[in-house]
């Protein structure tokens, strides 16, 4: 359920990535979460829906707030990035989304830190709390304070927690991933609102996150080549 594409910084196009899905893993419901787009997770929707996949796929998108990323699932419209935190897990609900932290207290990348977590459930108004906390996240920024992250949840927020893989290459997805009750997207949420949820996984070596690096910027390249000659759909 946090998944990127050539769409934003990750590495693999859309149908490269449903059919990996498909005959490589045995997720049942999957994300695409670029950073602040949606356009790549609507288009693979509808890939998605003119193929027989057995899997399911919700759009979702990785915000970026003034305190750090948040995962917007179950969102048709792009959710503004760049807003005070609050206003934008109440804009993610408005939009009918449920709200998750990415990879909080992580310090290499942009992620809610305690005081922000901490503020965030003090709030009067549900709509402006979050749904769900990311405990099991494979990539460097997952791995780094993950007892902290884990003992804050425990002790203070008392949220649901998931696993995601953060994937930025095929081979990163289902690396994490969420147990829970039945097997779809309806499902999914249930168990988010019971927090009935449990985080599982394996965290990627250092050699995977230094590929990983490299194919990011191989595939900014691709980037530039397709801006400067433009050649149809090729993300």
């Amino acid at each position: 359920m946090h998944i990127h594409t050539l769409y934003s910084d990750g590495t693999a196009d859309l149908r490269a990535l449903l059919d990996h899905v498909e005959t490589s893993t045995d997720l049942d419901l999957i994300a695409i979460t670029d950073h602040e787009r949606i356009d790549g997770a609507l288009r693979a929707r509808e890939l998605h829906a003119a193929g027989s996949y057995s899997y399911q796929l919700v759009p979702g998108e990785e915000v970026t707030t003034r305190r750090g990323h948040v995962l917007a699932l179950f969102v048709e419209e792009r959710i503004p990035a760049l807003r005070p935190l609050a206003e934008t897990v109440e804009r993610i609900h408005a939009a009918g989304g449920i709200a998750i932290a990415a990879h909080p207290l992580a310090p290499l990348t942009p992620s809610l830190g305690r005081r922000s977590l901490l503020a965030l459930q003090a709030e009067a108004r549900a709509e402006r709390r979050l749904d769900g906390i990311e405990l099991m996240n494979p990539s460097a920024a997952g791995r780094s304070r993950r007892l902290a992250r884990r003992r804050l949840n425990e002790l203070r927020l008392h949220l649901p927690t998931v696993g995601n893989s953060d994937a930025h290459v095929l081979e990163g997805i289902g690396t994490a991933w969420t147990w829970f009750p039945g097997s779809g997207a309806a499902d999914y949420r249930a168990a988010l609102i019971a927090g009935t949820t449990q985080p599982d996984g394996t965290f990627w070596s250092n050699w995977h996150n230094v590929a990983v690096y490299r194919r990011q910027l191989v595939a900014k390249a691709r980037h530039l080549r397709h801006t400067l000659r433009p050649s149809g759909e090729w993300r």
